[in-house]
């Protein structure tokens, strides 16, 4: 049953897969272009170290956006035909939504290994020197994890909220977007930004998506 349910999983999110899987593939040879153009030394890995600085966004809204749409897209298809599959099966909704939610998460490891392979190959063209190390494989894990974090945020307000997820992630927002207008005007800015470093800093939940992504380093 799982690999039916992958099957479609597949079939219904096979675009928008692919696109993540192309995008991750080029971004290190984007950076290294990007960086190529800074530097005296194309060759050097100081092209690919400062293009990162300037690519590493695409990373974080292809993770964003990508696993947002690999989680919502197959329950708009369920909601669609009224759940009347998911329904119809010999296993609990429970069951069925564990085996769903596991089917997306399965599909999300081709852009992280893409993301690797692409590393891998724009890392064969330069001289590494003995003083800097690359991380083709914890970037790649890093990806896979920041996709999964969005992802399972998705799915989880999606099955949780059904129709009203979109009301609810937008009361949110706005919620705290107030709440954090109040306490800045209140002179309280200190507990906004902790709570931001709270968010943004290990190990806070969105750590994984603010720290630097970098290839080559020390």
């Amino acid at each position: 049953m799982f690999r039916q349910i992958l099957f479609t999983q597949l079939r219904w999110t096979r675009t928008m897969i692919a696109a993540m899987a192309v995008l991750t593939f080029l971004t290190p040879a984007m950076a290294w272009w990007l960086g190529a153009t800074r530097v005296l030394n194309p060759l050097s890995p100081r092209a690919i170290m400062a293009g990162f600085q300037s690519v590493s966004m695409i990373l974080i809204i292809t993770s964003l956006l990508g696993a947002f749409l690999v989680a919502a897209y197959p329950w708009t298809q369920d909601a669609a035909a009224k759940h009347v599959l998911p329904l119809s099966l010999p296993v609990t909704w429970r069951h069925y939504v564990a085996m769903r939610f596991g089917a997306g998460a399965l599909t999300l490891v081709l852009p992280a290994l893409t993301l690797w392979l692409g590393s891998v190959a724009t890392l064969a063209l330069i001289e590494i020197p003995s003083t800097l190390r690359a991380y083709p494989g914890t970037l790649a894990l890093r990806f896979l994890l920041a996709t999964l974090m969005a992802y399972s945020g998705t799915f989880a307000l999606q099955y949780i909220a059904g129709r009203r997820s979109a009301i609810v992630m937008l009361v949110v927002l706005l919620g705290g977007l107030v709440l954090g207008l109040v306490l800045q005007f209140a002179g309280l800015n200190f507990i906004v930004e902790r709570f931001f470093e709270f968010l943004t800093t290990s190990p806070g939940p969105l750590a994984v998506f603010a720290a630097d992504w970098k290839l080559v380093d020390v």
